[in-house]
């Protein structure tokens, strides 16, 4: 029993030897085949392993179990590898760029037969047409009122001369067109590879390339189509001359018993006569007929190569044609790409001007400047914006510099109001002379700035025909180009107190050096506040210039008028205050001066005094105490 089944391991053993043997003996796997092949033998080696009891045995049955489970990883990685790489070559192979390169690879672009065979058919159709202008001058030389006997004879065969040489001509011309298609199809490969070695490998996407790349590819969609319109042609005239060949072999096969007709014909006088000129046609038509079906053979080889040739140009344009729409979809795609920098960066400068014209600037300016204050920063804004896009489009800018330079000169000749207003804006922006607010005059037109544009200045008027400094409720509009033109008084330039003044005039009757006193004391009180606040903004004036402003303190000054004696009263009051400052001063003092009947005011009159010599009473003036 321990015998058999000795024997029957043995067996197994060698049978499995045998197996893992024989596929070195069947030459080289299929590649596909290895690794399961491989896959086997270790799968046979492993059960060897298992029945083997001998030591020997199983190390060596270990040490090939090891070396086919590292041939099968080497396997395993070599056909990975070898699978990536065919992936790579079929995806390369798909690319636009290596089609089109191995399109034109596979074109021969040998110039001289071409150019050699053309100029040989041009002299073989100057031969041609020599031969017919000699054959058409012949042939009517010898036509006359009546043809008959040899001259209809000779003229039928010139007739068929004329018509053989006119299907050569055609021949030759279709030969020569061929021959043109194939110059034409070798200079565009010349001209694709041209443009390919000056092809950038990775240009910078700009829009002045993008708007580039797409005409090119426009030009060559329209070249394109012409091709197609004159391949479209040339298959019509292929089925004329197939048409005609096809008429010209039934021809030949019918001619001889046209022939036989028209013999039968002739045999009579009257028959003679009538049918000698068609018999002789025929004959002379039977004669030529090989002659023509060669010519229209040739015709029709012509118009194939032709067509082929057309149809292999129109393939390299196809090909061109997808190679540049890849190219320009890459650049699009690059140019897209890079617009999301200026875009981003646009999109930031918005949201913080939003954020400080929302948020900041109301936390930062008076209400009366938020206007300006957000209009400067929509400009810095707008400004920025366009310092990125041109950034951007830098590349683009300078092809077209020298025409924005002359097309900018002439828009500032023509529009040099416009510019001088604009730049009128940048004085008055940088000088600070005047803002939103302050009270201005203008071209005697005087007025509260409520806004300050890129190009015009508006004014709330103010007095005009009310007398007062108060709104008349019309909006005057100036160009900013006064600043160059015009004086600009600002009133509340650095602090808004002005000098106002108010002129009383009392008779030659009151007591001048009372109502001196009076006036200066009620000046003092009414405007004791606002010379305090005039002195205390005054220092702004010295800080700017290092010059005091003036002496704030209230002035009152004597004038001998004829109706009576005049004092000015000089005071101050804010910009917005002065009518209402004078207002108060005037019934202040009113008020005093009804208190007081010796105070009277002066306004203009005439006084009659008689005097002795007229008869009058002697009049006594007396002195005012």
């Amino acid at each position: 029993m321990r015998m058999s089944n000795l024997f029957i391991r043995r067996c197994r053993t060698a049978l499995a030897v045998l197996l893992l043997l024989l596929p070195a003996a069947r030459g080289a796997d299929v590649p596909a085949n290895r690794v399961a092949r491989v896959e086997d033998q270790i799968a046979q080696t492993q059960a060897l392993l298992v029945e083997t009891t001998n030591e020997a045995e199983r190390a060596q049955w270990q040490l090939r179990l090891d070396l086919l489970q590292q041939e099968r990883r080497n396997l395993q990685q070599r056909y990975a590898l070898d699978e990536k790489e065919q992936q790579l070559a079929s995806r390369q192979k798909q690319h636009a760029s290596i089609i089109l390169r191995d399109a034109l690879r596979a074109i021969d672009t040998d110039r001289v037969a071409p150019t050699q065979d053309v100029a040989r058919l041009d002299r073989t159709l100057r031969e041609l047409r020599a031969q017919r202008a000699e054959l058409e001058k012949n042939r009517q030389a010898i036509l006359g009122p009546a043809a008959a006997g040899a001259q209809a004879e000779q003229t039928a065969e010139l007739d068929q001369r004329l018509h053989c040489l006119d299907e050569d001509l055609l021949a030759r011309g279709q030969e020569r067109e061929a021959l043109e298609a194939r110059l034409r199809l070798i200079g565009e490969v010349g001209r694709i590879e041209d443009f390919l070695k000056t092809l950038a490998r990775n240009p910078p996407a700009t829009f002045r390339l993008l708007r580039e790349k797409q005409r090119q590819l426009g030009v060559e969609q329209k070249l394109a189509a012409d091709l197609a319109e004159l391949s479209a042609l040339n298959q019509q005239r292929r089925e004329e001359i197939a048409t005609a060949l096809a008429l010209t072999q039934e021809k030949i096969r019918h001619v001889d018993d046209e022939v036989t007709v028209l013999n039968k014909k002739t045999s009579g006088v009257k028959g003679w006569f009538s049918s000698r000129p068609m018999y002789y046609a025929a004959n002379m038509e039977k004669k030529y007929l090989a002659q023509r079906l060669q010519a229209q053979q040739q015709q029709l080889a012509a118009v194939d190569a032709t067509i082929q040739l057309y149809a292999q140009l129109r393939d390299l344009y196809e090909k061109e044609i997808s190679f540049l729409k890849e190219n320009l979809a890459a650049l699009t795609a690059r140019f897209e790409q890079r617009l999301l920098l200026p875009a981003g960066t646009m999109a930031a400068l918005l949201a913080l001007y939003l954020i400080f014209s929302r948020l900041l600037l109301p936390l930062l300016v008076a209400r009366e400047r938020h206007i300006v204050a957000r209009r400067l920063g929509g400009y810095l804004t707008v400004f920025l914006s366009l310092m990125v896009l041109t950034f951007f489009f830098f590349e683009d800018l300078k092809s077209v510099a020298t025409i924005l330079g002359i097309a900018s000169a002439a828009v500032v000749i023509a529009l040099q109001d416009m510019c001088s207003a604009f730049a009128g804006w940048f004085v008055i922006v940088a000088s600070r002379k005047f803002a939103v607010g302050h009270r201005v005059e203008i071209d005697e037109h005087r007025g509260d700035v409520i806004d300050i544009q890129l190009l015009r200045t508006t004014l709330l008027e103010v007095n005009n025909w009310l007398g007062v400094d108060e709104p008349t409720g019309r909006v005057i509009t100036i160009p900013n180009s006064f600043v160059f033109k015009s004086k600009v008084f600002n009133s509340s330039y650095l602090h808004p107190y002005v000098w106002g003044k108010l002129d009383i005039t009392v008779t030659y009757e009151t007591p001048a050096g009372d109502a001196q006193a009076l006036l200066l004391r009620l000046l003092e009180e009414e405007t004791r506040e606002e010379f305090a606040a005039a002195r205390a903004a005054a220092a702004a004036m010295e800080r700017e210039y290092g010059v005091p402003d003036a002496v704030y303190q209230p002035k009152l000054y004597s004038i001998i008028a004829d109706s009576g004696v005049l004092f000015r009263l000089v005071y101050v009051a804010h910009y917005r205050n002065v009518s209402s400052t004078r207002s108060r001063i005037n019934a202040r003092i009113i008020r005093e001066f009804e208190k007081d009947p010796r105070l009277q005011f002066a306004y203009p009159t005439e006084r009659h005094i008689p005097t002795p010599e007229k008869g009058g009473f002697p009049v006594a003036v007396q002195p005012p105490r």
